[in-house]
């Protein structure tokens, strides 16, 4: 018997010459671990038996005299279970080969989520990095889209529309509303005289100081058309968009701009009409643009570098004002 091979079934007499039957039965085993054995023996000796299932794994001992059919049913029955044993071992190495397969699949399953949900977090980092850069356009596009292309203030679009959203919110709390439309006196001659980049600088010199001049976040001053500016005044009763008008008036005055084309001042001037109302429902916002244009219309004929206040009762011509409400 050589080692390594397969034998289910060893059956070995204990009296044989030169050696003893528990003697090769661990022999046998030390080879064959898995293979059955059976030793037949006529004596009783414990001590050998003893050994044989201490050191040898020894399935039986049959004793003699024995009946050839016991023994018979005896190797039978070894056999059965070896086989037994067998199948045993085999289903469990064909577990053990399905556990490491197993394994291997959740190491690579646990590698390829790993690595996709790494992918997944690039992936999100660069969505996120996309939606930021997203909505700063859009609100780059937003703020193009109500910024005046020239002057540093709102254009008539933002105009129209914060004017009709004020109106609204006037008429709800029942305040007052509150418009100037100014015109630069006689900047046709300006553009003549400078040059149409000199009139572009002064226009944007006029629009950042009346910009500056007003005090609340809810005033507006937009680009109305061409040179004419104008400024929404929301809760601004008639005293105080006469005050603004004032205070712009004398901001212009201090920019000391050159204009040797006016017919009324060497340096740049300007022209307010002022109109004030409590907004009321059904009636149009465009009323108080009239209003304004009205009295605009007004000032010039007064002489220009004024301003005209026009209510809706009666007119009044003022150079000077009170406080911004």
């Amino acid at each position: 018997m050589t080692e390594g091979c397969q034998v289910a079934l060893v059956l070995s007499d204990y009296i044989m010459p030169d050696i003893k039957g528990d003697e090769v039965l661990q022999r046998i085993h030390k080879m064959s671990p898995d293979t059955l054995k059976i030793m037949l023996t006529g004596q009783a000796n414990l001590d050998a038996v003893g050994n044989a299932i201490k050191y040898s794994r020894l399935y039986r001992y049959v004793p003699k005299p024995w009946q050839s059919e016991d023994l018979k049913l005896t190797v039978v029955e070894a056999l059965h279970s070896y086989l037994q044993d067998q199948k045993v071992i085999q289903q469990r190495k064909q577990l053990e080969i399905m556990n490491q397969k197993l394994q291997e699949l959740t190491r690579n399953q646990a590698k390829i989520i790993a690595e996709q949900t790494a992918e997944l977090k690039e992936i999100n980092a660069e969505l996120k990095a996309a939606n930021t850069k997203l909505k700063e356009a859009n609100e780059e596009l937003e703020q193009l889209a109500i910024l005046d292309p020239l002057l540093p203030i709102a254009n008539r679009r933002r105009f129209d529309e914060y004017l009709k959203q004020e109106w609204a919110r006037m008429c709800r709390e029942r305040r007052y509303l509150s418009l100037i439309l100014a015109d630069v006196d006689y900047f046709k001659q300006y553009n003549d005289k400078y040059g149409h980049q000199a009139g572009d600088r002064c226009l944007i010199a006029i629009a950042k100081t009346i910009q500056k001049s007003l005090r609340r976040p809810a005033d507006l001053v937009c680009r109305y058309g061409g040179e004419e500016l104008v400024i929404v005044l929301p809760n601004t009763n008639p005293d105080g968009a006469i005050k603004v008008a004032e205070t712009i008036q004398e901001e212009i005055a201090l920019l000391k701009i050159p204009h040797f084309r006016s017919k009324i001042s060497d340096y740049v001037t300007i022209s307010m009409g002022l109109a004030s109302m409590i907004p009321i429902k059904g009636v149009s916002p465009s009323m108080l643009i009239n209003v304004a244009d009205k009295s605009l219309y007004q000032a010039k004929n007064n002489g220009r570098n004024c301003f005209f206040w026009r209510s809706f009762n009666c007119c009044l011509m003022k150079n000077n004002s009170s406080v911004n409400d």
